[in-house]
């Protein structure tokens, strides 16, 4: 059997995978994590189930890091199946509109499914 492999197509949904990390985080108190940050992060993460995306995934570096991200950028990831490019935009904006991005950078990249390990939907 012959494997071709054209031009990609846009995904719908959107495979999108965003990195995030930590910037301001460590310069932030123990009050100010757990007080302000986490609750407001965690509220954007909820918020997040109810805008149609589908989370396929995570990874955080945590294990063998600390402190700050280095080269690679990121601490952690996570990969979700979004509807549309507005929904994409919606999500990372949720960081600026809250003042996370003071402590957090989180950075969207769209791709689609490897075609040789999943097949498309």
């Amino acid at each position: 059997m012959a494997i071709e492999h054209g031009a990609p197509n846009v995904p719908s949904p959107l495979r999108v995978f965003f990195t995030f990390e930590s910037t301001g985080w460590f310069n932030a108190t123990t009050e100010e994590k757990t007080e302000q940050i986490l609750p407001q992060l965690n509220k954007i993460l909820e918020a997040w189930k109810k805008n149609g995306s589908t989370l396929i995934g995570t990874f955080d570096r945590d294990i063998l890091t600390a402190g700050h991200a280095g080269n690679v950028g990121w601490h952690a990831c996570f990969l979700y199946d979004v509807p549309e490019l507005q929904t994409v935009t919606d999500m990372t904006h949720s960081f600026r509109a809250s003042g996370l991005d003071r402590y957090f950078r989180l950075e969207a990249m769209i791709g689609r499914q490897f075609f040789l390990l999943e097949e498309s939907k």
